[in-house]
């Protein structure tokens, strides 16, 4: 960790644990200002909780430290952080009497869980790291074991895991501010529903009522088990508001699907989830591995392949797993448990997205967009995707995954061997959309993967046996099936209902597009 109390980023000290060789000191210093200028202006929530039902999260820092390390431009880190910074909240004041006061129990406890008190949190764990260093400061708000820190350890899963990865940044690139901010998101959540399942199920962990199990294994066993693989609904990514119509998430995937409905049966499973010492390098590998098996996956012949936006988390915070391992403040015994907390929260993300059977054969035959694609290409073209994050995100722990799971290729519970990682990343790559983000609006992903309705609004795969260009038809949500085959430059396309769908404007209707359009229609 650097000994600093605002952010420096340099190509030599700070490139981060994956990262391309050409890194230059342009771009170091245009991730630094620009660290500098959404930790000043900007507030780590996008949204407030009553109007979306949840936090919605300012990704900036994430996205720029991804880019910083997969060798962006620094024309390209700034133009990604000024489209983003548009739908930004300003940041709040920042109460320096309160600051102060936060080193009392009872005022830190009540300052928890309130939005308001993200900067001040933000000061008061900069001040701690100042003054008693960052491992310190760790282990007394996360990982010491007192009630305060297994507070803050459950804390860190709320929000769908960001408080986990920007903390896992903050250490990664040694940044103390970083760190601080992590500590700060995380202490604001107040999703306490991920207190009640990881608390429950580290109780009956301890207990070791059944033996240990992979957790691949254990992903594998969430899938046959009806109660957990029916307790969500694409239903919770759809509903909206009577009055304006819009999306919100008042009804939340776990706590009001997941838990609801199979609490006891994904205890039970997670319970099976134990790390222990001897094996914590394996198990770390493991995880990564895992989180690609689960999130890579998750396809559904014969729609073209597409990528969950929760199970993606799985993949951008796995790279933590090594991150924690390597951390020399932390004992053993911490970074097994930390490691278990994300594995369990790992199965609890799979259930809500209908724990969705894996297709793998499918997923690597994806017909590669581009000839000839390698890893830096990937990255190069994960640099330029115009969205918060969560693409450069996604390609790049991927590679991080091949790497850990290398030595382990030859074991049943690393399902994703080395021959895979590059095909799958290709098509993650390959799935985003060419239209950029609308404020916080993603084209790139689908949601609840495992759902029967999964596929609506996803192109078909179908082939021009004459040269390999691949024809999409589209399933749409109205009830209209789209067909489409390829004439010279054209692809011709016929609209029919489906599934009782009515459009009588288009119905039967023969349309004839420029190639490369078929995927907007």
């Amino acid at each position: 960790m650097l000994p600093i109390a605002g952010f420096h980023i340099d190509p030599v000290g700070t490139p981060g644990l994956l990262h391309v060789d050409d890194l230059t000191w342009e771009s170091a210093r245009e991730t630094t200002k620009l660290l500098e200028e959404n930790n000043a202006r900007y507030h780590i929530f996008t949204t407030t909780e009553d109007d979306k039902g949840v936090y919605l999260h300012n990704h900036i820092v994430h996205h720029t430290l991804t880019l910083w390390a997969l060798g962006a431009k620094p024309e390209t880190i700034r133009f990604h952080q000024e489209r983003n910074g548009q739908y930004q909240r300003q940041a709040m004041v920042i109460q320096s009497n309160l600051v102060e006061d936060m080193s009392i129990p009872s005022v830190f406890k009540r300052c928890l869980g309130r939005e308001e008190n993200f900067r001040n949190f933000e000061r008061f764990f900069l001040k701690e790291i100042n003054e008693k260093g960052y491992g310190a400061t760790l282990q007394k708000y996360l990982i010491g074991g007192d009630e305060v820190a297994n507070d803050m350890l459950c804390r860190i899963y709320h929000g769908y895991v960001h408080g986990l990865i920007h903390i896992g940044l903050g250490l990664e690139f040694k940044q103390p501010l970083v760190l601080a901010e992590g500590l700060a998101q995380s202490a604001v959540h107040r999703d306490m529903w991920y207190h009640e399942y990881l608390e429950t199920a580290e109780e009956k962990a301890i207990k070791a009522e059944e033996p240990a199990l992979p957790l691949s294994t254990l992903i594998d066993m969430e899938r046959i088990n009806v109660a957990i693989r029916n307790c969500s609904s694409v239903y919770f990514h759809r509903q909206t508001r009577p009055g304006s119509g819009r999306w919100a998430m008042d009804l939340e995937i776990a706590r009001d699907g997941v838990l609801k409905n199979a609490k006891a049966e994904l205890v039970t499973l997670a319970a099976r989830y134990r790390v222990s010492p001897p094996n914590l390098k394996q198990a770390v590998a493991e995880l990564t591995n895992t989180a690609v098996y689960l999130t890579a996956g998750a396809q559904r012949p014969p729609h073209e392949c597409a990528f969950d936006f929760f199970l993606l988390h799985t993949i951008t915070t796995s790279i933590n797993a090594t991150i924690f391992c390597n951390e020399p403040t932390f004992t053993t015994a911490q970074k097994c448990r930390l490691l278990e907390y994300t594995g369990r929260c790992y199965l609890m993300t799979y259930a809500g997205m209908g724990a969705p059977e894996p297709n793998f054969e499918w997923l690597l035959s994806h017909p590669s967009k581009l000839p000839n694609q390698t890893w830096d290409t990937l990255f190069d073209r994960a640099c330029y995707h115009e969205d918060d994050g969560h693409m450069c995100k996604m390609i790049r722990v991927m590679k991080h995954a091949q790497n850990v799971s290398k030595p382990y290729n030859h074991l049943p519970e690393f399902k994703v061997k080395q021959e895979m990682f590059l095909p799958a990343a290709i098509a993650a790559i390959d799935s985003g959309s060419r239209q950029p983000m609308e404020w916080t609006k993603h084209f790139d992903f689908i949601r609840g993967a495992g759902g029967e309705e999964k596929t609506d609004g996803l192109p078909v795969n179908g082939k021009d046996e004459r040269n390999g260009v691949a024809i999409s038809g589209q399933m749409g949500t109205d009830g209209m099936a789209v067909s489409g085959e390829k004439s010279n430059d054209t692809i011709n396309v016929k609209v029919e209902a489906v599934n009782g769908g009515t459009q009588p404007e288009a119905m039967g209707k023969l349309f004839q597009m420029p190639l490369g359009t078929a995927k907007a229609l």
